[in-house]
């Protein structure tokens, strides 16, 4: 190794200590990049929120895989392909569901459960053995890029975005287009607190059919049912239904202590010796670096953000920066071999 760099910061300003995004950085045996997936209901594990529990738990799962590398003592901890990696993260969530006599109400209800994305990067032997769950991305050599990003995210998204408009038509005030859009976004059109500016039927009516709209045109073979399951219920009573089940279209993969199916799991393997740099990151970067290095990424984040501080244009997202908060938690970390 000939150069490292890496940069994490928490999305909350103020709060670094709120960080969901981990990052392991083993020299010579391995990397990755683990983001937490943000709680929906306050619920903690070990004094931390849930996707911070699953981010820090998966972190520490890899560095004793990557330790026990190449040791005939843990023949269970030997690389032995993708699924069988991301079986063990799993365990490791589902372990610590059991260690706070959790496992039953995990198993009851999804909104409980924690959950990460994870970006690894192991130097087995001769080969680089990349494996992936989720959206976190990594760059090999400049330009040989994975990042899978799921469409259900585009859902909300629009959905935020529309109701963004709708009131800006109003003149309603920046700071209340996005309390208003955030509640659409997050809690669905059919659970919005009585009394509250978005309660309003005719107002929720219009949203609705604009949004459907808008997802018909932008994710054409995706059924109805899906679409409305998520505009009328939101990420917090809605998105879970989808993750780790094959039969949606929308249909996406995370770790959270259960199966994670096969067809969520990505895979690439590398000659080692053909790779000079490894760039992993995170979804908190809407735009790559133009070059290798923290510098280079910043640089693209900050393009972003002036082009779109609210992620209502070109990079739209399920949040928007505030006074408050960025939109998001972002690591990079890159290592130049040769």
């Amino acid at each position: 190794m000939r150069q490292l760099e890496a940069f994490s910061l928490g999305k909350k300003f103020g709060h670094p200590e709120t960080n969901e995004d981990s990052l392991v950085v083993m020299p010579n045996l391995g990397y990755a990049v683990i983001d937490g997936v943000t709680d929906r209901n306050g619920t903690r594990y070990d004094g931390m929120l849930s996707g911070q529990f699953a981010s820090r738990t998966v972190k520490r799962a890899i560095e004793i895989f990557l330790l026990a590398q190449g040791d005939p003592s843990q023949p269970d901890l030997q690389f032995q392909g993708g699924e069988h990696f991301i079986d063990y993260l799993g365990r490791s969530i589902h372990a610590g569901y059991v260690a706070h006599d959790a496992l039953a109400a995990v198993e009851a209800d999804w909104k409980l459960r924690g959950g990460c994305t994870v970006m690894a990067a192991m130097l087995i032997g001769d080969r680089l053995e990349v494996v992936a769950v989720g959206d976190s991305g990594i760059r090999i050599n400049g330009h040989d890029t994975l990042q899978v990003l799921k469409p259900l995210d585009d859902v909300t998204a629009i959905l935020r975005r529309e109701t963004w408009h709708y009131f800006e038509a109003l003149g309603s005030s920046t700071a209340d287009c996005d309390r208003y859009a955030t509640s659409l976004t997050w809690q669905g059109t059919r659970n919005q607190p009585e009394g509250s500016a978005t309660a309003d039927p005719d107002l929720l009516s219009t949203i609705e059919g604009r949004v459907l709209e808008a997802c018909r045109n932008h994710l054409p073979g995706v059924p109805d049912n899906e679409l409305l399951d998520l505009i009328q219920h939101g990420i917090a009573h809605g998105q879970g239904n989808f993750q780790n089940v094959t039969e949606p279209v929308l249909g996406y993969g995370g770790i959270d202590g259960f199966l994670v199916p096969p067809r969520f799991i990505e895979t690439r393997s590398y000659d080692l010796a053909e790779v000079e740099t490894i760039e992993l990151f995170s979804d908190g970067y809407f735009k790559p670096g133009e070059g290798f290095g923290v510098a280079a990424w910043e640089a693209a984040f900050q393009e972003v953000e002036t082009e779109d501080y609210h992620k209502i244009g070109r990079y739209m997202s399920t949040k928007g920066t505030t006074d408050t908060q960025l939109t998001d938690d972002r690591s990079y970390l890159g290592v130049r071999l040769k």
